[in-house]
């Protein structure tokens, strides 16, 4: 019944509806962008971007290939207007469809989709927090505890604090205490990807104040990191089960309809091995949630 149900035209709603949520692709829509500073750019293309993103999920799910593509794919989906946008050779009609990214400068994957960058801005620059919050929380499960209420902001204590980069107002927020836990291990998963501005595109300078922009920062567990292609390197080599465990758990949490449980654990845990061994294929972890006695007895 799950493959006769998976060949479905229908089953795109499933993808559509999952993808949205876990990976919160609502937030493009809730970012607008500054013409200040993005004169040419038409919000239209926000469909095309998280057109993208959902069309990426299909190819990876309907060709039952490995979900580790999510971290790092060599390819992309992209229609005409899209493919103008990145700059990139592609389709010449609406309809998506796959490209590969061999040999351009575009990067794979999810944090190389404009839909990420543009939820993770303010509309007019890069916004290294929400980016990270959006890594840890959407790809390795793992969100930051929220910021406590009683702690001040550094906005109306630091003269001239707007007139500062980004990552030197972050540099002032790890120095202050009451911050310093917190962003210590926050801040270097955005930094990261500070070269990509708020649409998506490569960038040297920010919008706002035209300053330098600088990818190199270090992430837990000491590790050094300078950019995009790194941080997927790190993802891909050090938090391999960390993301294959955060995968099983939303699609779990979806499946079952609820928040997941301590007792749900030993099912993540047998979901999460057998998850690998088959080489991370997602339509084969569905079969198995569907199969389980916590899906049949929902």
């Amino acid at each position: 019944q799950f493959d006769r149900m998976f060949k479905d035209e229908k089953s795109g709603r499933f993808a559509e509806q999952f993808c949205t949520q876990w990976l919160d692709l609502e937030g493009v829509d809730r970012v607008a962008i500054n013409p200040q500073y993005y004169k040419k750019f038409d919000n239209q293309l926000k469909p095309d971007m998280v057109g993208e993103t959902l069309a990426f999920f299909k190819e990876i799910l309907h060709s039952n290939s490995s979900a580790l593509q999510f971290l790092d794919a060599d390819f992309t989906m992209l229609n005409a207007t899209l493919a103008k946008h990145y700059g990139l050779s592609g389709p010449k009609s609406q309809r998506f469809e796959r490209v590969s990214l061999k040999g351009t400068n575009r990067p794979g994957g999810l944090l190389g989709h404009a839909s990420t960058h543009l939820a993770g801005s303010d509309g007019a620059d890069s916004h290294p927090i929400k980016r990270a919050v959006w890594i840890r929380e959407r790809l390795l499960h793992d969100p930051p505890n929220p910021p406590p209420p009683d702690v001040p902001g550094l906005e109306t204590s630091v003269p001239n604090f707007e007139k500062l980069s980004v990552r030197e107002q972050l540099d002032l927020h790890r120095k202050k205490e009451a911050c310093a836990d917190c962003h210590r291990s926050i801040d270097p998963w955005g930094i990261a990807l500070e070269g990509y501005d708020a649409i998506g595109l490569l960038r040297k300078k920010t919008a706002r104040r035209k300053k330098p922009i600088s990818t190199e920062t270090i992430l837990p567990g000491n590790h050094e990191i300078s950019g995009l292609a790194d941080l997927q390197k790190f993802l891909l080599n050090e938090r391999r089960e960390q993301f294959a465990h955060a995968l099983v758990s939303k699609l779990l949490t979806y499946a079952l309809g609820r928040s997941l449980e301590l007792e749900d654990e030993p099912l993540i845990k047998e979901l999460s091995a057998s998850f690998a061994k088959n080489n991370y294929r997602l339509a084969d972890l569905m079969k198995n949630i569907v199969k389980s006695r916590s899906f049949l007895s929902r």
